[in-house]
């Protein structure tokens, strides 16, 4: 029934956040093209400043994740109770004091942003922190009771009519009409989710031991999460730093295309960590109640994120000439990033294995280091004129080698042997070399290149044909003891109910 349940929230999230990320990918296209690579670097560069803000809880959000399904589990109604309003208090005080900081920062600002937004657009970005804020509390929350249909609503409509209006307004406002579109979709879903965990999300904070107590629990984590943040989002810093808004707006394709394919891994992560912590408090704190579960979950998605990352890949080149021909600069780094989806999807479930068990102090270290060693290599690139396809391969080796480091952690911290984690670890990627390799031979040796039209479209079906068939040829020895023929069927399909009450009839 857990298993049952755990597919159906992730399926059920997993689609709301593929349509919430279609449609910002949607979009950033749109916008590409309606706006050039300047106009999309300056709406890149204002999103950074909401990007940053979401951290400016600083550590309480991953606090209630670990403590409030704890005391669910526990049934101290009052300790919960209190719990929830000390939080409430933690993120009014920090988002408070990161939004007077940044206006403070911005009134005396003369840099690219000030130029691009003035005053006026820092004070929108920063509107739609406080939201976000406020946002995440409640679903926060509603995670940990186990209602991922009202955090799924969240993301749809925040997605839905930010992205919608931000489009229609273009025209008339150009890159403010993204700003005012995502300020409108932001509030109606703030309203909403307000609305939807009004049962236990209590809107009055408290001053408690418990804020100490949660950002206790919470600072390793929140440490890790901004490093990893950092280490996500350096790159883009260092490229509008030093080379400009145009190769911002380039490179931002390609983190577009990041975001897409990391739909499913977050979408996982997302539902599966208050499960473990759960799971692992039922199962007397010990690493054995979760170890099944992580360890196929790792590997189904070891399995499953290369292909996609080819697929991308592949048609990276066409779809880029046919709808953005002026981002045709930014195609090499978007290929390589690509594949760096892959490389990271599996980082986020070893962060929340350590989390789960404990070990969340590991983080710190580990994220700090991968920041730090991805900023040298970004720096590195750009000082040998690399360009943005040097920065992008330095991201992909950070992630790769973050995502190894974390679930080599994460499998010693449930009491795997050495050589029983360095074999995971090669099943973990063998996958993505494979899909990586499958997907340059088809790219450089498949017949028809030539200008976009039907002989393009022709090689693409036939490279991912071909792709796709000899990775699952060599892929079915990896895939073995996943179960996810079984997976599948407990997926509890609308047909396969039918045929059961059908058969039940019969009977």
């Amino acid at each position: 029934m857990h298993v049952r349940k755990f597919i159906r929230d992730s399926l059920g999230f997993a689609i709301s956040q593929y349509l919430v990320r279609f449609l910002t990918t949607l979009r950033g296209l749109i916008a590409a093209r309606m706006l050039g690579p300047g106009g999309y670097g300056a709406w890149s560069a204002i999103m950074l400043i909401m990007d940053y803000g979401a951290y400016a809880p600083a550590g309480t959000f991953s606090g209630l994740d670990q403590a409030v399904p704890a005391r669910i589990v526990d049934g101290d109604a009052a300790r919960l109770e209190r719990l929830k309003r000390a939080g409430l208090l933690n993120v009014l005080v920090t988002t408070g004091a990161f939004i007077a900081a940044g206006l403070v920062y911005f009134a005396r600002s003369t840099g690219q942003i000030s130029n691009a937004w003035g005053f006026g657009g820092v004070i929108v970005a920063l509107a739609c922190v406080a939201l976000h804020a406020l946002s995440y509390y409640h679903l926060t929350l509603l995670r940990s009771h186990g209602n991922i249909g009202a955090v799924s609503m969240w993301f749809v409509l925040q997605g839905t009519i930010g992205v919608g209006l931000g489009l229609a307004l273009i025209p008339t406002l150009g890159a403010w009409g993204l700003l005012w579109g995502w300020f409108a979709g932001t509030g109606v879903a703030t309203l909403s989710v307000i609305w939807q965990g009004r049962a236990v999300a209590p809107l009055v904070p408290t001053v408690a031991r418990d804020s100490i107590t949660l950002l206790s629990i919470g600072l390793p984590m929140f440490v890790y999460t901004l490093s990893n943040f950092f280490m996500r989002s350096l790159d883009r810093v260092i490229i509008f730093r030093f080379l400009g808004t145009h190769a911002l707006g380039l490179y931002g394709l390609a983190v577009m295309a990041v975001g897409f394919l990391l739909t499913l891994p977050d979408a996982v992560a997302y539902v599966l960590y208050p499960q473990l912590v759960r799971r692992y408090r039922e199962g007397g704190d010990a690493p054995a109640a979760i170890r099944d579960q992580v360890q196929r979950a790792i590997r189904a998605l070891s399995v499953l994120m290369p292909p996609l990352c080819a697929l991308a890949y592949l048609a990276a080149d066409d779809v880029v000439r046919w709808l953005l021909p002026s981002f045709i600069d930014g195609v090499p780094a978007l290929r390589i990033l690509c594949f760096s989806a892959a490389g990271l999807s599996l980082a986020n479930l070893g962060s929340i294995v350590l989390m789960t068990l404990g070990r969340q102090r590991l983080l710190v270290p580990v994220a700090l280091g991968m920041t730090t060693f991805g900023v040298i290599l970004d720096l590195v690139a750009i000082r040998l004129g690399f360009g943005i396809r040097g920065v992008a391969w330095a991201t992909f080796v950070t992630y790769v080698i973050n995502s190894a480091v974390l679930i080599t952690l994460a499998e010693a911290g449930m009491g795997s042997s050495p050589r029983a984690r360095l074999r995971f670890l090669a099943r973990a990627f063998l996958p993505l070399i494979i899909a990586i390799l499958l997907a340059w031979t088809f790219e450089r040796f498949a017949p028809g290149h030539g200008p976009p039209g039907p002989l393009q479209a022709l090689r693409y079906m036939g490279s991912v044909a071909g792709c796709l068939a000899l990775y699952l040829l060599m892929i079915v020895p990896l895939a073995r003891g996943i179960g996810l023929k079984r997976l599948a069927g407990e997926l509890n399909w609308p047909w396969s109910a039918a045929r059961r009450r059908d058969g039940a009839a019969r009977g």
